[in-house]
């Protein structure tokens, strides 16, 4: 029987809400309470499971991992991060945007890259509607139609999956702030527009992530998915996490 990438992921990230799924019980009863961190399970609106999975682990025990039906905008959480992000119900999306504008670090992380033409039309009015972002169609980095020199890396790594002009080499994102890092990038990219914020990642020459004040928090995109780095324990992209919360 074949399975469906979408349907497999779907599957993974259906086993980890299980599993992470004692971590929320009673979070009812915690109206105005501080968070730390809160990783945002959006179940079937996420469609990169993987993603998910990475977050989770990176943070380990120091997080809640909590249903998006769950969240509650009477809650003060320092950071939100929402992995892998399809489409989003607008109710949701209006309670991010309540927490960005008191205080609240999202991060939001799109998985546009995993969705058809159409359900990328749907992403890209989504994240406009909810957030004012507007990001273009996703990029394929090796589809060969990208002729930048930059987009791609040489490093001495297990993770060699192509070779330009006879060398071992894969995409990487520069990152820009917190601080400078090159951090391993995935195949398909989402590039965004800055005119309301400042870029914070490229890939050669395509921003593919950016931050911007709202109210008095901060709104943090990542077109280039960054969960399934950390999934893989990569030093580089849990560097970078760790500096964006430290922030």
């Amino acid at each position: 029987m074949h399975i469906s990438r979408r349907n497999f992921l779907h599957g993974m990230t259906a086993s980890a809400g299980t599993l992470w799924s004692s971590r929320v019980t009673g979070l009812d009863n915690l109206a105005g309470r501080q968070f730390d961190c809160v990783v945002l399970d959006l179940t079937s609106h996420c469609v990169l499971g993987e993603s998910l999975q990475g977050y989770q682990a990176a943070f380990a025990d120091e997080h809640h991992c909590l249903a998006a039906d769950r969240l509650d905008s009477r809650w003060r959480c320092r950071m939100v991060i929402a992995p892998g992000v399809g489409m989003m119900d607008p109710a949701i999306g209006r309670m991010l945007l309540e927490l960005v504008q008191g205080g609240t670090r999202l991060v939001l992380e799109s998985g546009a890259g995993f969705l058809s033409p159409a359900e990328t039309a749907a992403h890209q009015r989504m994240l406009f509607r909810c957030f004012e972002l507007e990001v273009e169609p996703p990029v394929d980095l090796w589809s060969g139609k990208l002729a930048d020199d930059d987009l791609f890396a040489s490093r001495s790594s297990p993770h060699r999956r192509k070779t330009i002009d006879g060398r071992q080499a894969i995409p990487y994102v520069r990152y820009v702030w917190p601080r400078e890092i090159m951090v391993r990038g995935f195949t398909r990219v989402i590039p965004v527009s800055a005119k309301l914020g400042e870029v914070i990642g490229w890939v050669g020459s395509l921003a593919v992530a950016s931050k911007r004040p709202v109210g008095r928090g901060t709104l943090i995109f990542l077109g280039s998915p960054l969960g399934p780095a950390l999934r893989a324990s990569d030093p580089e992209a849990r560097s970078w996490l760790q500096s964006v919360v430290s922030v």
